[in-house]
C-alpha cells in the first residue's frame, strides 16, 4: 500500500452544512474502503487548509479514482501527494 498525505479545505457547501461533517466524513472513509484503501487518520488543522489526512490507496489508480468520487460529494476541495517514511527516503542515496 501507498502512503498518501491529503490536504483538505471545506468548500462553501461544506462550510454551510458543518454539522454535517462527520456523516460526510463516513462517506468519505466509505468510499475510500470500497477501492481498497484505509483511512489512517484525519486532523483538523489551523491555516489555510481545514484537515489533512493520511490515507493508505494500492496504487495511484485507486488514488485517482478515489478523489474523483470524493470531489463529486462538492463539500471539500483536496490537494493530494505521496508520501514515504524519511529512512525510505534517505535509502534513496545510499
Amino acid at each position: 500500500m501507498l502512503t498518501y498525505i491529503g490536504l483538505i479545505k471545506l468548500t462553501p457547501e461544506g462550510r454551510e452544512h458543518l454539522p454535517e461533517a462527520p456523516k460526510y466524513l463516513e462517506k468519505i472513509k466509505k468510499i475510500i474502503e470500497e477501492e481498497g484503501g484505509a483511512l489512517e487518520d484525519v486532523w483538523a488543522m489551523m491555516g489555510p487548509w481545514d484537515f489533512f489526512a493520511i490515507v493508505k490507496y494500492p496504487d495511484n489508480e485507486t488514488a485517482f479514482r478515489v478523489l474523483a468520487k470524493i470531489g463529486m460529494l462538492e463539500v471539500v476541495k483536496t490537494e493530494t501527494f505521496p508520501a514515504e517514511k524519511i529512512d525510505v527516503f534517505f535509502e534513496t542515496f545510499v
